[in-house]
């Protein structure tokens, strides 16, 4: 198993991808900590992965917040010892229409969560990883590609 006695992060974990991803390092051998907006999904992800709650932390954290992003890096250095990956899966999708019709809010909140909000979030991740020559993993939409 790959991820035996590691400690991966996951941001973004709500139903879909960001709740698959979880499970697959858990099924791994990770301990994992969760990161999302929404407490319910943190609470179905964690239960769903490991009912004993003994491999799995979670911490709610929307990367849009820069004070929010330092949480689940705390998190898994307090109950796990450290971090060797963070795989980034929040993200917000959306159509803005043309240049000439753009919605520039949208696209300027589009910006901060899937850029600068999954640099943030790596940044306070980096101290406790980079003891253990950790990972970053961004996971991005085919949709445009």
């Amino acid at each position: 198993m790959l991820l035996r006695d590691r400690t991966v992060i996951v941001s973004g974990v709500g139903a879909g991808l960001g709740h698959q991803v979880a499970a697959a390092c858990a099924r791994d051998g990770a301990r994992v900590v969760l990161g999302a907006r929404t407490a319910a999904n943190l609470v179905a992800t964690a239960g769903r992965i490991d009912a004993s709650g003994e491999r799995t932390a979670w911490r709610v954290t929307d990367i849009a917040d820069e004070a929010q992003c330092a949480a689940p890096a705390g998190l898994a250095v307090e109950r796990f010892g450290g971090i060797d990956a963070v795989i980034h899966v929040a993200a917000l999708d959306g159509h803005f229409g043309g240049l000439r019709d753009a919605d520039f809010d949208a696209w300027q909140r589009v910006v901060d969560v899937n850029l600068v909000g999954t640099l943030r979030m790596t940044r306070a991740c980096l101290p406790a990883m980079t003891a253990r020559g950790g990972s970053v993993v961004m996971v991005g939409p085919l949709e445009g590609a």
